[in-house]
């Protein structure tokens, strides 16, 4: 700023030819122009003065900030670097500080799997793997158990064990002893009277161990090692049995249609006669024991022999009537003899071995009246 001490009261400098008029340099020796309601010691500070002197009219001075030299080995890269962001204090955190995830923040790359299409896709291909390790499992199992044929022979209803059971005891009241086909292929038991069936044997087999143990009860000879060596001697006897029968049938060279599961029908059914002599023992002692075996034993013997004589017997010689003359008829009638004879052979022995084979598995059951009075 610029002040003339020959200004007038209206502000204008009196002009003087003699003397030029005096400039000031330093503004602060006259003092301030503003009027202040109270006068203090301390002089007022101008915001836009400062004290250079060669900053005369108060305009704002920018320092420029010094920059900081680094080595060339040094140098900090020309990159952004993300800062972390301040965390709210309700987010649980780890036993080690860090920030537990949440329900939603299972990891971007596991986001996928929570598509409703990526979920139906990965149900799809487990059920399909599944079905294709069923598939091998069970054409492993039927290699050695044929479960589609098992169907067949557990394939009855109440009034086909009704009926059946009236057979086995009762056989001279049948008269029909053929069987049915369908296409060349058996009916199912419960459609047929005379086929064969495992229904009856197993619970026959079953109802036999629980007798037993009766039984042996009232002998005061009962304990848990005596039921099971009771159950796994029958089921021994069994199998040992059906092997007799393989490979009698082997060795004779007897063609039957008479299948391994159709053998193990058809002996099973000794323990519904066995299931008869136990409760004849328990129920009349001694003499309702040989009561009950002679009659059960006589009886399933009839029934196998009507029974298997359709299947043993069957497959009757028509080829020499359909040929005429054959200049080796009679060597083919005479082995046709001999084949006839080793079935009859074979069904005989399956036939008489029934009786044996129930006697042996319950005379050690026999109570007496002497152990029943003791006890």
């Amino acid at each position: 700023m610029n002040f003339n001490a020959q200004a007038g009261a209206d502000g204008r400098a009196q002009r003087s030819l003699s003397k030029k008029p005096k400039r000031v340099s330093d503004v602060n020796a006259i003092g301030s122009t503003i009027p202040y309601q109270q006068m203090t010691s301390q002089i007022p500070t101008n915001q836009y003065m400062t004290n250079d002197p060669n900053n005369l009219y108060g305009q704002p001075q920018y320092a420029p900030q010094p920059q900081q030299q680094f080595p060339m080995d040094q140098q900090q890269p020309n990159y952004y670097i993300p800062q972390p962001q301040p965390q709210p204090n309700n987010i649980p955190r780890q036993p080690g500080g860090q920030p537990a995830p949440g329900p939603g923040l299972a990891g971007g790359q596991f986001a996928m799997f929570q598509q409703p299409i990526v979920q139906d896709m990965a149900m799809q291909y487990g059920q399909k793997l599944a079905d294709q390790g069923k598939e091998i499992v069970h054409s492993h199992i039927e290699k050695y158990v044929p479960l589609s044929k098992l169907k067949y022979y557990f394939s009855v209803d109440n009034s086909y064990v009704v009926n059946k059971l009236k057979i086995i005891f009762f056989p001279f009241m049948q008269k029909d002893w053929g069987m049915k086909y369908d296409h060349d292929n058996p009916v199912q038991p419960r459609y047929d009277i005379n086929a064969p069936d495992l229904y009856i044997p197993s619970m026959s087999y079953i109802t036999y161990v629980v007798l037993a143990g009766i039984a042996l009860g009232m002998q005061n000879r009962f304990s848990s090692e005596q039921l099971g060596i009771q159950a796994s001697s029958a089921l021994a006897y069994s199998i040992f049995e059906i092997v007799i029968y393989t490979l009698t049938l082997y060795i004779g060279n007897i063609s039957t249609s008479l299948s391994t599961l159709d053998l193990l029908a058809l002996t099973g059914y000794k323990y519904a006669a066995i299931v008869v002599t136990v409760a004849g023992t328990i129920l009349l002692k001694r003499m309702g024991y040989y009561l009950a075996l002679l009659y059960s034993s006589s009886m399933l013997a009839l029934f196998l022999l009507r029974t298997m004589k359709a299947k043993v017997l069957s497959g009757q010689d028509q080829a020499q009537s359909a040929v005429g003359y054959d200049p080796y008829g009679g060597q083919q009638h005479a082995d046709h003899n001999l084949g006839r004879k080793r079935k009859l052979y074979f069904l005989f022995l399956v036939t008489g071995l029934q009786p044996l084979l129930a006697f042996w598995l319950t005379v050690h059951l026999v109570v007496n009246d002497t152990a029943v009075s003791s006890a």
